[in-house]
């Protein structure tokens, strides 16, 4: 630590100018001599080994703050060994006794040679930067002056250009004051010429406007009229194409009912032909009876026909009734109300629209019924005949 004090960063301006640093670098310093001096005056048989080690512990700590300062230069570092020194390593001096000849006045100079070599290296430094600092301001004052001249000349150059300034901006509001006037001028006459374009234009635009609005009115009423036009060809076309459909369905089944019937017309009338004057016996009776019972075979499918025929022609009808219905309502309501036909829209909705389609039930033509009271009149004629 002796030696880490003689160092030239405890003798620098930063620390000799500042009294807190100065003092506290010269506490350690004779803190250090004296630890010194006692380690060389005193009879090591005096001296207490458990104080001394107590004593070199208690000065490890001082020792790494010294070493910190030379690291970063930081004086709160000298602070906290002067701190540590006073209350950690004084209180153990115990451990080193005088001898009895009191070297504490040899002790006393050493701590001042060492205190006047920090003093003498701070002059020096404080010297070396009082001549730097002095440069310094040498030169510092010769540029103030150089730079007082040339702010004096830039002072008149920009007066002088100032006042050419001045003369410029005089001419050119001059100028421009006439040129806005000029402009001015132009501008109410253009605005007066386009405003009286503009009130023309608006006029005939407003004229064009009307028209289109009625042509545009009479386009939407023919669309209108069109549009429903279409609706109900549209509607009643489908029910056109039904009634078609259906009729020549019904046609066809009637046909066929046609058919059917001749066919057993004509073979009830072959039996009566074939055995009309023969006398009636068991086996021609039974012949009879089972050949008038092929023409009422013939002739059942002919009650299914007949039955589709009309059915078919129901639906046709039906058709060409919705057909006629629909066609004829636009025309019907077209001179009422708009509230009136709507009105009658919504009575006439329910009657086209989501009606239940009627069931189709398919009755056999010869049921136990019929064909009983058949027998009993086939039994009643052959017994007549046969009487």
């Amino acid at each position: 630590m002796s030696e880490t004090l003689k160092r030239e960063e405890f003798s620098t301006p930063e620390v000799s100018t500042n009294e807190s640093y100065a003092f506290a670098r010269d506490k350690c310093i004779a803190v250090v001599s004296l630890l010194a001096e006692l380690l060389r005056s005193s009879p090591p048989e005096l001296a207490s080994l458990t104080g001394l080690g107590t004593l070199q512990a208690h000065l490890q700590a001082p020792s790494n703050e010294l070493t910190a300062f030379l690291g970063d230069r930081n004086p709160t570092h000298i602070v906290t060994a002067a701190s540590l020194f006073d209350q950690q390593v004084l209180t153990y001096f115990w451990a080193l006794p005088y001898r009895g000849d009191a070297p504490g006045r040899d002790a006393l100079a050493t701590i001042l040679d060492k205190f006047t070599s920090s003093a003498q290296a701070a002059i020096q430094q404080l010297q070396g930067r009082h001549e730097v600092v002095d440069a310094q301001y040498q030169a510092l004052q010769k540029r103030s002056v150089e730079l007082g001249t040339r702010l004096d000349e830039m002072v008149a150059e920009a007066a002088r250009e100032r006042a050419e300034s001045a003369a410029t901006v005089a001419k050119l509001n001059q100028t421009f004051t006439e040129r806005e006037n000029e402009r001015q001028a132009k501008f109410e006459t253009a605005l007066g010429e386009m405003v009286a374009l503009l009130t023309a234009t608006n006029d005939s635009a407003k004229e064009q406007a009307a028209k289109v609005l009625v042509a545009l009115e009479d386009h939407r009423n023919n669309a209108a009229r069109i549009v429903q036009v279409v609706g109900n060809i549209g509607a009643t076309g489908n029910y056109k194409r039904i009634a078609d459909a259906e009729a020549k369905q019904a046609n066809g089944w009637r046909i066929a009912t046609i058919g059917f019937f001749s066919l057993g017309i004509a073979v009830a009338a072959a039996t009566f032909y074939k055995f009309w004057g023969q006398a009636l016996t068991t086996e021609t009776g039974l012949a009879v009876l089972v050949r008038l019972l092929y023409a009422l075979a013939i002739t059942a499918p002919a009650w299914y026909t007949a039955r589709e025929s009309a059915r078919h022609r129901t639906n046709a009808d039906r058709a060409r009734q919705t057909e006629l219905e629909l066609a004829s309502i636009g025309p019907f309501i077209e001179l009422m109300p708009e509230e009136k036909k709507i009105t009658i829209r919504e009575q006439l909705t329910p009657l086209y629209f989501g009606r239940v389609v009627d069931q189709h039930t398919v009755q056999h033509p010869l049921d136990l019924g019929k064909l009983k009271d058949l027998k009993e009149f086939v039994v009643d004629v052959a017994k007549a005949v046969k009487g």
